[in-house]
C-alpha cells in the first residue's frame, strides 16, 4: 500500500502539472538557461566561441531511480551581437516524466564603448516538450487483498495524450563592471522565462505554465593577484515557489602555469547545502559539486542529494584572463 500511495502521488502531480521548472546546483555553468542575455558575452580574450554541459542526478533513494537532468549550450560572439543553442532534457520518477527544450538564444551589447561598463540583454525562442510513460505506474485497479499489487493486471486507466509540444519565449538582462586595476568586478542579471505563458495540460483543461523569474548577483574579489573571491547569490519565483541560493567560490592561479584551483559552498534556503570542487585551464572550466539535502526530505532518502557535473570548454587552454598567466 506505501508504495501504491508513492504511485498514485506521482501521477496525481502529472495529471495535475502544477508544477515549477528544475534547477541546478551550479547555475554559473548553463549560464543561457539562467539568463540569455550572456549568450556571447565571454570576458577571457582571444575566445570565439563556448560550449557548456551540465548533467544532474538526484534523489535516487526515493523511488530507487535517481531524477536527471542534462543541459547543452554553444554560443559565439558576433560584433555587439551574440548567437547561440540551448538544450536541456530532465527526466523524473518512475513515470519517466519529461521535459525536452530546444532554444535558439541572442543577445546584444547596449554598451559598445565603456571599457569597464558592460550591459547585455536578450532573447530566448523555441519550444519544449513535456512527456510521460504509463508503464511502470500502478492504479487501484491492480490491488486486490489476496495478492496486493498486481502490475499484470488492467489498470482501467485510458490517457487522451502522454505528450505535448508548446513553443516558449525567454528575455533578459545583464550587467558587469570590470576594472582591470581594481579589487571588485560585481554583476547583476535578470531573466523572465515562459513569457507567453505555454497550455501545459496533458488534458482537456488549460494550465499556463507559469512565468519564472530568476534574478543573479555576483562579484569578484581579487584579494591577491593568484586570489580570487567570489560571493554569488541566484533568486528565483515561479507561482509561490521560490528559491535562495547563496554561496561563495575561491579561485586560486598555480603558479607557473594556466591552471587555477576552484573550491567553495552554497546554501539552497530550506532544500540542501551544496559543496563545490573543480578547475579552470585558461577558459576552460570543470566542476562537479554535492547537495547535502537538509529539507524534510531527508526523512524519505536520507541526506543524500544530487551528483552534479558541468563542463565550459572555449579552446583556449592557456587563457589570458586576470589571474591565469598571459601566453604572450
Amino acid at each position: 500500500m506505501k508504495k501504491f500511495v508513492t504511485f498514485l502521488a506521482v501521477f496525481v502531480c502529472i495529471m495535475d502539472a502544477h508544477s515549477q521548472d528544475f534547477h541546478l546546483s551550479q547555475y554559473e555553468m548553463a549560464p543561457l538557461y539562467y539568463n540569455p542575455a550572456v549568450t556571447g558575452l565571454f570576458f577571457e580574450k582571444d575566445v570565439k566561441m563556448r560550449v557548456c554541459g551540465s548533467y544532474r542526478s538526484q534523489w535516487q533513494k526515493l523511488q530507487g531511480k535517481p531524477y536527471s537532468s542534462v543541459a547543452v549550450s554553444w554560443d559565439m560572439p558576433m560584433d555587439r551581437f551574440g548567437i547561440g543553442v540551448m538544450m536541456m532534457d530532465h527526466i523524473a520518477g518512475t513515470s519517466n516524466f519529461g521535459t525536452f527544450q530546444f532554444l535558439a538564444s541572442g543577445s546584444y551589447k547596449i554598451t559598445d564603448k565603456s571599457p569597464n561598463h558592460i550591459l547585455t540583454t536578450g532573447v530566448q525562442l523555441g519550444f519544449f516538450q513535456k512527456r510521460f510513460s504509463d508503464a511502470a505506474l500502478l492504479f487501484e485497479n491492480q490491488y486486490n487483498e489476496t495478492d496486493g499489487l498486481d502490475p499484470n493486471a488492467p489498470s482501467g486507466e485510458l490517457f487522451p495524450r502522454m505528450s505535448l509540444t508548446r513553443f516558449d519565449a525567454n528575455m533578459g538582462i545583464y550587467y558587469k563592471y570590470i576594472d582591470k586595476n581594481g579589487k571588485f568586478d560585481p554583476s547583476v542579471g535578470i531573466g523572465i522565462y515562459h513569457l507567453t505563458m505555454p497550455n501545459e495540460s496533458f488534458t482537456g483543461q488549460k494550465h499556463r505554465l507559469p512565468i519564472r523569474w530568476a534574478a543573479t548577483a555576483a562579484c569578484d574579489i581579487h584579494a591577491r593577484e593568484d586570489l580570487t573571491f567570489t560571493p554569488n547569490a541566484l533568486f528565483m519565483y515561479q507561482r509561490k515557489a521560490m528559491e535562495i541560493n547563496a554561496g561563495l567560490l575561491v579561485t586560486y592561479a598555480v603558479p607557473d602555469s594556466y591552471y587555477s584551483l576552484i573550491a567553495g559552498g552554497s546554501y539552497r534556503h530550506k532544500d540542501a547545502a551544496v559543496i563545490h570542487i573543480g578547475f579552470k585551464q585558461g577558459g576552460n572550466t570543470f566542476r562537479i559539486s554535492y547537495d547535502i539535502v537538509t529539507s524534510n526530505l531527508k526523512n524519505f532518502g536520507g541526506r543524500r542529494g544530487g551528483f552534479e557535473m558541468g563542463v565550459i570548454y572555449t579552446g583556449i587552454g592557456k587563457g589570458s584572463g586576470r589571474n591565469v598567466r598571459s601566453s604572450s
